[in-house]
This record gives C-alpha cells, structure tokens and sequence, in this order.
C-alpha cells in the first residue's frame, strides 16, 4: 500500500527534476569536448561487486568523503516532530504572498508546476525561518514542516538559503505539469551555480504523512547529494567524473559511488541518449521506457529517469520505509543493480550516509507510520 501511495506522488512530481539535473554523461576526451550550458531549473557508489565504468578506476570510486565526524551510536533519533492533519489538507486559499524582485532561485510560480501557488516563502537565517514574501509570522503548518526537515538532516540545514511551500494543483489533467517538491541550488550566472546555498520547496495539500516523509526524504538526498563537498566547478572543458548540471561530482562524492556500483554501461547509455531529446515530456518517456525495460533495477518509475533521481529514490526508500516492511523487503537484490541492492548501498556507505542522516530517517520512518 505504501508503495502504491509513493508512486501516485513521484509520478506526480515527475517532471519537476528532470530538466535541471539531467547530465550525468560520460566524460569526453578534455582536448576535443566542450562543456554543455546547464539549463535553467524547470522545477522544479559502489556497492557490493560493484563493476566500474571504464573512466573510473575502483580505487578513485571507493574513497570516502570525510564530511561526518560522529558515529550514529553517538547520535540519538530526534523526537517525531508534531504534524497537524489539517496542514495535509487538499486545497488551501491563496495567501497573497509574492517572490521578492530577481529572487536568484527563480521568481516564477510557474516554475513550481502548472496551477501551482505559492503559499509562503522564507529566507532561513541562523536555521530558523523568516518571511521574504511580504507577509507576515511564518505559519504553523510551516514551522512543523521546517521542524521535520531539520530533525531528519540537522548537518544540512547549513545548506539552505530559502524554504517554499506552495500548493499543487489538487485536481491535475492527464499530461499536466505538476510537481510536489524542488531542490535547487542558487544561480549565480546564467550557466553558473553556487552548490552551497538552496532552496527547498514543498507542496503537502493533498498527500498523506508516509508521502510526505517520502518527499522530504527525496529533496534533502539532493541536497545531501550534490552540495559543495560533493561537487566541484567545471574548471576543464569537461568533468573528470559526471556531470550534474552545477559542477562535477567529486570521485569520492556519495553520489559518484553509488553509480559506479549500481547502473550498468546499457543504463547509462540509455540516460545519454536521452540527453539528446529536446523536451522534458520525451525524457520523461525515456526514463518510463528505461523503467518497462529494466522493472528490477528501480524502487519507482521516476527513479529511471536518470541516476540523480535514482539516487534520491532509493534514498527516499531506505530512509522512510523499515527494512522488514514487506514492500522493501519484496525488492529484488540478486544483482548490484537491482532495486533492492540500491537500498542496500546505504547500509554500506556508513561513512557518510548512516551518521548524519540515520538517527533522522529513524524518525522520519517513525513519521510516516504514526
């Protein structure tokens, strides 16, 4: 059932990622390639007998970033945070708020899915919130919902320069450009981005507390996935590494890992091509056609949209889901690339996943179950 409820939601904010992330291609020789201008946002490794695409070595992919200093038997799980129903509800009424002038995260409600509104927008100084759309005190609702994403991932709050929420159209048309949720970083030039400073939006009308724990899950693993001690600048005309339309993934970065170990070369080459389809909608229907073809190897359809998605997908499982729910435990595992080996490489990374971010997914679990 759970499963069910989280593929209606990631469905729904399908489109969201796609058109910002969608780079992770293979490097090309330094002397002849040149670098693709990332376009602008739209929205919205190694595990076990890993086998290493040919531009990575396994020595370069199995190093660790040395981000986290405690253990997660020093941290103890967070409370779970209070949670009003009535900040679910499907529909709320307009509140008047407004994106400041050149807001450099995008000023456009359009941005956020096609009969989106936004609801309230925060800058976030010193980890707590404070309103930057001219209206008043932040809302309960959000203070909640701030409070559950700072509980789940306490370190990356750091990361955040604005938090949104906004409605979803609650009554979307088939085709329909609507999303939940959007991670994105901030815009320092029109090609260029500083990993260090996001904003996070949300969209809880409509959805139930397990897909909102789903969610949060997803947009804090980009996040947590592609800040600055994850990524570098391009400073060659291409990355030694991928691509992930901001800057190159360091080859110890989480995320460089988990591909190495967890999307064969046919995968890959799959997403490549795909990077050459001139609308979203056909690299959605990449991404679905991926999917119908290699049904095992994602805990999501939208997860085959590209390996960032994935990443987060899997994340949004490991972290929200119990390892003896039946749903997580009916994934398969026989290959690194299989569903249920991506949850698995979790467990495994517990150098820098597990002490920062498991004592948070234990209430977020706890969250989605109460």
């Amino acid at each position: 059932m759970l499963i069910a409820a989280v593929m209606v939601a990631t469905l729904l904010h399908a489109v969201g990622h796609v058109a910002w992330w969608w780079g992770l291609t293979e490097p090309g020789p330094p002397s002849t390639a040149a670098p693709a201008a990332p376009t602008a946002p739209a929205d919205r490794a190694g595990g076990p007998s890993a086998t290493f695409p040919p531009w990575l070595d396994s020595e370069s992919a199995t190093q660790t970033v040395s981000e986290p200093t405690e253990t997660a038997a020093a941290v103890p799980t967070p409370a779970v945070p209070a949670y009003a129903s009535s900040c679910l509800r499907g529909d709320n009424p307009p509140t008047g708020a407004t994106f400041p002038a050149g807001d450099p995260f995008g000023d456009e409600v359009d941005d956020l899915g096609e009969g989106a509104e936004l609801q309230r927008l925060y800058a976030v100084r010193s980890g707590t919130l404070s309103p930057i759309d001219g209206l008043g005190a932040p809302r309960p609702c959000d203070l909640q919902l701030w409070e559950l994403v700072t509980r789940l991932a306490p370190q990356h709050v750091r990361y955040l320069e604005e938090f949104l929420v906004f409605d979803a159209d609650p009554t979307p048309e088939k085709g329909q450009f609507v999303i939940d949720g959007e991670a994105v970083p901030k815009r320092v030039t029109y090609s260029t981005f500083d990993d260090n400073r996001w904003r996070l939006a949300f969209a809880p009308n409509g959805i139930d507390r397990s897909d909102l724990a789903w969610l949060v899950a997803h947009e804090l693993a980009h996040i947590v996935s592609l800040n600055d001690s994850q990524t570098t600048t391009v400073e060659a005309p291409v990355c030694e590494t991928r691509s992930v339309g901001s800057g190159c993934l360091r080859p110890a970065a989480m995320l460089n890992r988990y591909i190495s170990g967890s999307w064969d070369a046919a995968q890959l080459q799959a997403v490549k091509q795909a990077e050459s389809l001139s609308s979203i909608e056909d690299r959605v229907k990449a991404g679905e056609d991926l999917y119908a073809a290699r049904p095992r190897s994602f805990v999501s359809r939208y997860a085959a949209t590209n390996p960032v998605e994935d990443f987060a997908e899997s994340f949004a499982m490991w972290c929200t889901v119990k390892p003896t729910d039946r749903a997580r435990r009916a994934l398969p595992t026989a290959s690194p690339i299989d569903s249920g080996a991506k949850v698995a490489w979790f467990d495994s990374a517990r150098a820098d996943v597990v002490p920062t971010l498991g004592p948070g997914c234990a209430m977020l679990t706890e969250f989605a179950t109460s």
